[in-house]
């Protein structure tokens, strides 16, 4: 199963990386040094979620090449939102994806004006992506821009600045991990919903397994903050503000991780054998190390 995952994801990310450094081509000298902030967040990473709306993709039968833009587009706003949260007034990480962070080697202004450039790229991917039609375009669009906003990855890194030790509680730090983590599992989820033509016992399905999901992975997140090996996993570890595994403590952070596991493959029940490849690859990112 290991393989077969490992092969799947590889795959994913050849096509994905080849089109973003397309996507991130550029002809004018004038910000050669805004592409290249980009284009150096832009890269690597295990593209997590570009997979995740190729696996949702299959509950669904689309092509996979009507899914390319859309992966792209989801992984745009994620290195954007590691460059924002990696800067010294929001997270101060020095460390991402086993390299110095974006604001390191380019400079905080230049690496905000990156981030900017990358979330505006997203939503110009997807509005002249000629394998959607119009109505696809637009809703893809929508779901991108709520993923960020108000309802999602602003949101949940505002309450993470913002919380004081004394309001902790678990019901807040559900919210923040659920809009700064699982908004763009769940962005993926419904992006493929849409262009897939869920109806919406489905769409719901989808979307509250990738909600589950994505707190799991969070869960792991934390978990690794703590125990994991820096080298291994790529950032700088023991920064996390709010870390789930300190609030509830290890057994019950891994009672919790079960819960959430259990619910997101419970919610894919309704899409029979079709699931088959999305749980093994949910299985695959709670054993994972990095």
């Amino acid at each position: 199963m290991q393989d077969q995952i490992n092969k799947f994801l590889q795959e994913i990310k050849k096509a994905v990386d080849a089109e973003i450094e397309k996507i991130l081509h550029n002809d004018e000298p004038l910000i050669e040094g805004l592409y290249k902030s980009a284009a150096y967040s832009s890269a690597g990473g295990k593209r997590v979620r570009a997979v995740f709306i190729n696996l949702i993709g299959g509950l669904f039968d689309i092509e996979p090449g009507k899914l390319l833009y859309p992966a792209c587009a989801v992984e745009f706003i994620h290195a954007a939102s590691l460059i924002m949260d990696d800067l010294p007034y929001m997270d101060d990480s020095q460390l991402r994806r086993g390299k110095p962070a974006n604001h390191i080697v380019f400079g905080q202004d230049v690496a905000l004006l990156a981030s900017i450039a990358l979330v505006s790229k997203a939503t110009k991917v997807i509005l002249t992506d000629v394998n959607l039609t119009e109505n696809e375009r637009n809703r893809v669009a929508a779901i991108l821009n709520e993923s960020y906003g108000f309802d999602g990855l602003a949101a949940g890194q505002f309450v993470d600045l913002k919380l004081k030790r004394k309001d902790i509680d678990f019901k807040i730090i559900e919210y923040i991990n659920h809009k700064k983590t699982a908004a763009l599992f769940t962005a993926a989820g419904q992006i493929a919903a849409v262009i897939g033509g869920a109806a919406e016992q489905e769409k719901k399905a989808v979307q509250d397994f990738c909600q589950n999901i994505g707190f799991t992975f969070q869960i792991i997140d934390d978990m690794l903050d703590i125990a994991g090996d820096e080298k291994i996993v790529g950032k700088n570890l023991q920064h996390d503000k709010w870390n789930f595994v300190k609030l509830v403590g290890a057994d019950k952070a891994e009672k919790y991780l079960k819960e959430y596991y259990d619910q997101a493959i419970k919610a894919l029940q309704i899409f029979g054998e079709k699931a088959d490849n999305l749980k093994k690859f949910s299985k695959y990112l709670i054993e994972r190390s990095a």
